[in-house]
């Protein structure tokens, strides 16, 4: 009845809009509104029409396309038949055939319409609005502003530049990515927008670091808000941390930098990736939207030039100490909530508590921009630590953190690496707690590898005694990273924490 009473009523409309469309305004108002209403679904209908004739794909559903595919693993290249399954403004969906046999079509289609859905809704315009257009340097090799999502089984989830590189062997031609079948449709979707943030980067810079590449794609998938959908939580993340960033807090001691396949390579993913988050808490989303672009320098000195554009004299190094110290106590309200995180519950698992004096550990393996931790309870109010320095041209980077009836007290230095042992005097009032953390750094700006490889390391001793250091003459050749104005935001402490340090050779 309803679907009558609309068509009489637009036939009126009809009638009275080929003789005189002013007639309208003397119609009864339960009329005009229907005919008003049916006049927005219509040219809405008409707006989606000629969208889709905008959008109309170069290439049709049914498409077969033998895609070259690489064993990243084997250095092995080969073809893969594929058909497209969906397309969307921004993406054409093509899955594997022998996926689409053993899945069956119907099933196919159905995933293949979803990921082309949230690409279109979600994965591209958060890459586009994090990392601008895709098309960035090496622009558009095969005229289509789609992006080929490619759902191919056996070889992993992965993007190449080679495709967008004119005459370069084994390229498809094409801005595409590479994602595994076989995963749940939810990690589908994540690794989907991970691999399409690598190709946004890689169309600005063809050569920067890899704890930046893998974090800043991992930090994609907070972006796009799937960190914050409890659709995506599984085993032991919370609210906005990814998988990778909790196998970090098990495994702190990889190296942020050098991504080592023979050594928890997954947990450098979640050291990079968490770094970023703090790095957008602290100084703001800017700082990495501005990142982007920037081909000149790459990682470290990128980030440190950035900062500086914005009004933070900062280094790397000073960076990094205050974010480790954050991912030890995550605890907000001290130091202008430099030391904790504001959108996520996250700190370090893996640490060696100690509770018993004095206290010894000899060849502790400290790879480059690693974290350990030792927390220290049943704390005597003065004890010297000794802590054994690497090899030049190597540093350490050390924190100390004593929680005391004063409140927390924070101190960072880089003891200068000539293969001998610091000793530092630390004292407060009724320790609460305490934490060392060490870090094998460089000084000044370190460079950070655009390839995966084995982190350098060094083999350090480390020990806890109570009272004074054994020698209170000598001093050491070292930075102090936490500066006094610094030490003073936290004005409910009545006592800072003093650090005498001596060095002796060790035999």
């Amino acid at each position: 009845m309803a679907r009558y009473r609309v068509l009489v009523v637009l036939l009126l409309f009809m009638f009275i809009s080929l003789f005189n469309t002013n007639c309208i305004g003397s119609l009864p108002n339960d009329v005009k509104i229907i005919i008003l209403e049916e006049e927005n679904r219509l040219k809405f209908v008409e707006e989606q029409i000629e969208h889709h004739s905008k959008i109309q794909a170069f290439e049709s559903i049914g498409n077969q396309e033998d895609f070259w595919t690489a064993n990243l693993d084997a250095g092995e290249w080969f073809q893969v038949r594929a058909t497209l399954l969906a397309f969307g403004e921004h993406c054409y969906i093509y899955m594997d055939n022998r996926t689409i046999s053993s899945m069956g079509q119907s099933q196919a289609i159905e995933r293949c319409e979803i990921l082309s859905s949230e690409f279109d809704r979600v994965v591209y315009p958060k890459n586009f609005e994090l990392m601008g257009s895709p098309n960035g340097t090496l622009g558009d090799i095969d005229g289509d502003p789609r992006i080929t999502v490619f759902l191919v089984q056996g070889v992993g989830s992965y993007y190449l530049q080679n495709n967008e590189i004119a005459g370069r062997s084994y390229s498809n031609n094409r801005e595409m990515v590479y994602v595994a079948t076989g995963m749940q449709l939810v990690n589908t979707i994540a690794v989907m927008c991970h691999e399409t943030n690598h190709l946004f980067l890689f169309n600005y810079d063809l050569n920067e670091a890899i704890f930046f590449v893998e974090g800043l794609a991992e930090f994609s998938m907070y972006y796009a808000g799937y960190m914050s959908n409890y659709s995506f939580m599984q085993g032991g993340m919370t609210l906005n941390v990814t998988m990778s960033a909790y196998q970090y807090s098990l495994y702190p001691s990889v190296s942020m930098f050098f991504f080592d396949e023979n050594y928890n390579s997954y947990s450098s993913y979640g050291a990079g990736y968490i770094f970023w988050f703090y790095i957008a808490e602290k100084y703001g989303i800017q700082i990495i939207r501005d990142l982007v672009p920037i081909d000149h320098l790459d990682g470290c000195s990128a980030l440190e030039h950035v900062l500086l554009n914005h009004g933070y004299n900062i280094s790397f190094n000073e960076v990094f100490l205050d974010f480790i110290t954050a991912c030890t106590i995550d605890e907000l309200g001290i130091y202008n909530d430099l030391y904790g995180f504001q959108n996520a519950d996250y700190s370090i698992n893996a640490l060696t508590s100690i509770n018993q004096y004095p206290y010894s550990i000899t060849d502790i393996k400290h790879r480059y921009y690693n974290i350990e931790i030792k927390e220290l309870s049943e704390v005597p109010d003065i004890f010297t630590i000794s802590l054994e320095t690497p090899v030049p041209t190597r540093s350490l980077g050390v924190v100390t953190i004593i929680h005391d009836e004063n409140g927390w007290n924070v101190t960072q230095l880089i003891l200068t690496g000539d293969g001998s042992t610091a000793q530092l005097f630390c004292e407060g009032e009724n320790i609460i707690e305490a934490y060392i953390i060490t870090s094998l750094v460089r000084e000044g700006t370190p460079n950070a590898p655009n390839t995966w490889m084995e982190s350098p390391y060094n083999l350090l001793d480390f020990s806890i005694n109570e009272g004074y250091p054994s020698d209170r003459t000598n001093k050491t050749n070292m930075t102090f990273l936490t500066l006094l104005p610094l030490l003073l935001i936290t004005v409910h402490l009545s006592k800072k924490s003093k650090a005498f340090v001596g060095r002796r050779k060790k035999t």
